[in-house]
């Protein structure tokens, strides 16, 4: 009994540490840049994916039943949206994301990815979530050892990995420390890095996928205040290539805040 006490009391110091440790040398830096604002009274969106398709045009995707659409937006005319979709109401929007030149739109139980035309975001048909995929929430791509790869979250901890042909190649649990993480939700691919964040949380995770670990924690409590969303929780994160910064939002945000990561 005496041995079993001190082992739980060696484990819980340990966890301890572990804890103190990561929130010292994990802390993402970052500094906030431009911000434009929407009129989420008029006309909210429940965002759900946001990437880049060049410098200043945004493609989002937002959710809900009977409200999910998927359009372009600028950041000079956010407001406005270009060449925008509707889904039929049994849809919940998720994730999106551009891959080859085509745009892809994850749902959420409905289990389907939309396929659009990218120029015009005309419907060009759909494919079924790989079975071993519980649900879709969040989707970006990479190119890895020179072959195209798709990654999806579907409010676990795991991020899928797939080909271009949607086959599930693995799945990778992803920790913090020794302690796995759980809702990974909107993801981005960029430089190397997958950034990810954790639904109904304030942070985005910065994420070795070939290690499988957090590599910054970037914490956002501020913007979350700032939104004054009851269902607004962060959920929108797109990389712009050019001017190598974050432009990131939430569900029903009112403004897109400009974020450099260091």
């Amino acid at each position: 009994m005496i041995a079993l006490v001190i082992i739980i009391t060696l484990a819980h110091s340990y966890f301890g540490f572990e804890q103190q440790f990561l929130q010292t040398q994990l802390t993402g830096k970052f500094k906030y840049l431009n911000r434009v604002l929407r009129d989420n009274k008029r006309n909210p969106q429940y965002t759900q994916g946001f990437t880049f398709l060049n410098d200043d045009t945004i493609l989002e995707s937002v959710g809900l039943y009977k409200k999910s659409g998927i359009h372009y937006i600028k950041l000079n005319d956010v407001n406005t949206f270009q060449h925008n979709q509707n889904l039929d109401d049994q849809f919940f929007g998720e994730g999106c994301d551009i891959i080859n030149n085509k745009v892809y739109q994850l749902t959420w139980l409905e289990r389907k990815i939309f396929v659009y035309e990218k120029e015009d975001l005309q419907y060009i048909g759909q494919i079924n979530l790989h079975p071993s995929i519980k649900e879709g929430w969040g989707l970006t791509h990479r190119v890895f050892n020179g072959e195209t790869q798709i990654l999806i979250s579907d409010g676990s901890g795991k991020i899928h990995i797939l080909n271009e042909d949607f086959q599930l190649l693995k799945s990778i649990q992803i920790f913090y420390g020794i302690i796995p993480v759980n809702y990974l939700n909107e993801l981005e691919y960029a430089n190397g890095i997958l950034y990810a964040n954790e639904y109904r949380k304030t942070h985005i995770f910065a994420i070795d996928l070939e290690k499988g670990k957090v590599l910054a924690k970037y914490n956002f409590p501020d913007l979350v205040k700032e939104a004054n969303r009851p269902d607004g929780c962060l959920n929108g994160i797109a990389f712009n290539q050019k001017t190598q910064t974050f432009w990131i939002t939430g569900k029903n945000w009112p403004f897109i805040q400009q974020v450099q990561f260091y």
